[in-house]
């Protein structure tokens, strides 16, 4: 099963959970289950942004690449991250060279 799979299931559980548990919900549970989701979907590989702010010899510089989740910047050429050290969203530079 994929963290997206497992992601949808905890999605249609705390659905199915409001409903069940009319008129005393477990606030609680559901909370854990919602604590749950963010971190695994913290899991799934994201592209960052990149942000650029001029031009050398004639070509733009992206010098700053920016956390898709949590907006934090840091420098193309010397924070080369797996995760957001902010946040724990891990990066995929699979496209980075492109």
């Amino acid at each position: 099963m994929t963290a997206r799979e497992v992601i949808n299931k905890l999605k249609r559980h705390i659905e199915y959970l409001k409903h069940a548990w009319k008129p005393h919900p477990d606030y609680e549970t559901m909370d854990a289950i919602g604590y749950a989701i963010q971190a695994l979907e913290k899991q799934i590989p994201q592209y960052p942004l990149y942000e650029t702010d001029g031009y050398a010899d004639g070509v733009l510089v992206y010098d700053t690449w920016i956390c898709p989740r949590c907006d934090h910047y840091y420098e193309v050429d010397y924070d080369d991250y797996d995760y957001c050290p902010n946040c724990g969203q891990r990066i995929d530079w699979s496209n980075k060279n492109e």
